[in-house]
């Protein structure tokens, strides 16, 4: 009975022994798994903090991702007291000839532990150009009022708003957009009243032509134009005026102030054209404005201004936006077409306003498209 007892005592001791161990490198595991958790999120998070550096230094200088640009050639910052290890691939793409935009990839290795050696976290991000033309509005129509207006005026019937492209302009089988679009249908009203011509898909001067958005909005525009009137590759024209107005292969961003003639014979112009408030202008010898020959590829914007007068006024392949500043204090803008003056929505025309805002500013943002994560060991 005795001898009994003590192997059973005997054999719960060993066994509260065996729990104990048990439980202890229980304990043990936990807290090296609790370790190697905190230590790889700190890997990860540098990895990624070093990327969003590399991507401000790049905002400075286009030409950065070139200079570590391999595996063998990387960025090497310390980030929480960890060594990095970023280098980059870039793919430049011309988008007017691919449709591609510039690509780049970071490729950022941070340290586990306490030197850079058998185990890393590595962070793969891929990233996307965002252009500056991206801010040019979306050409919706011919004209586009996303602004309530004074008065429509039309004198004549030599004017004409069309939504359908020229023939020579190579849009899409179908690309066809409202002659007109406004913001509201009192605005509407004022150019069925005024017996504006109209064409469009739904057939001539058809009241249908006209589409009411309430949410066309100008806001979006005036960022654009705010960018542009400080950029380096922009001209403002506040005299006469005789030198280019951009060509096809180099669009411009023109600012026209006060009176301007334009004296240099141009017969046609390529980019953005900003009238601002009280601001016209003319051609020298009358009869070439009132015959047609003067066109603009583009997007032209009146901005504030008191009138937009079409008597005299060149074919536009593109859009007319006519629109306010949110601080406007003046008048509503008063629309007088006349004259032999002829809007025409153009997709050729919306490309060319975009190559002018990328051309006048060089911007070097770029969005996210995916990024990964991983662990690795050497």
């Amino acid at each position: 009975m005795g001898r009994a007892m003590l192997i059973i005592c005997a054999g719960v001791l060993v066994s509260l022994g065996i729990t104990s161990i048990s439980t202890s490198n229980q304990g043990k595991m936990l807290n090296q798994s609790t370790v190697n958790y905190a230590e790889y999120t700190m890997a990860k998070n540098s990895a990624h903090t070093a990327i969003q550096i590399a991507t401000q230094h790049i905002n400075q200088n286009e030409d950065w991702p070139n200079q570590y640009n391999s595996e063998t050639n990387y960025w090497n910052p310390t980030i929480q007291g960890l060594e990095v290890r970023l280098h980059t691939e870039f793919e430049d793409n011309d988008f007017w000839e691919t449709g591609e935009h510039d690509l780049l990839w970071f490729y950022s290795k941070a340290q586990i532990g306490e030197e850079f050696g058998n185990k890393i976290v590595e962070v793969i991000s891929h990233y996307r150009k965002r252009p500056f033309f991206e801010l040019v509005p979306d050409f919706r129509g011919a004209l586009q009022l996303p602004t309530d207006i004074g008065e429509f005026n039309v004198d004549g019937n030599a004017h004409n708003i069309s939504g359908i492209p020229p023939a020579s302009s190579g849009c899409d089988i179908g690309d066809v957009k409202p002659p007109v679009v406004v913001n509201s249908q009192e605005t509407k009203d004022k150019l069925i009243n005024a017996g504006v011509n109209l064409e469009g898909k739904e057939g001539d001067t058809n009241p249908d032509e006209i589409e009411v958005d309430s949410d066309l909005n100008y806001e979006p525009t005036d960022e654009l134009i705010e960018r542009l009137y400080h950029a380096n590759n922009t001209v403002t024209v506040n005299s006469d005026y005789s030198a280019t107005l951009g060509t096809a292969q180099n669009p411009g961003v023109f600012f026209i102030e006060g009176h301007v003639r334009l004296t240099g014979q141009q017969t046609e112009g390529f980019g953005i054209m900003v009238i601002r408030a009280d601001a016209s202008m003319e051609m020298e010898d009358p009869s070439l404005s009132v015959a047609g020959n003067f066109e603009f590829n583009g997007l032209v914007i009146f901005e504030n201004a008191y009138a937009f007068d079409g008597r005299g006024t060149p074919t536009i392949n593109g859009s007319v936006l006519v629109g306010e500043t949110p601080d406007h204090t003046g008048d509503k803008i008063d629309i007088d077409l006349g004259g032999n003056i002829n809007i025409n929505y153009d997709c050729k025309g919306e490309m060319y306003a975009k190559m002018a805002a990328d051309n006048a500013v060089q911007q070097n943002k770029y969005t996210l498209v995916v990024s990964s994560e991983n662990l690795k060991f050497n």
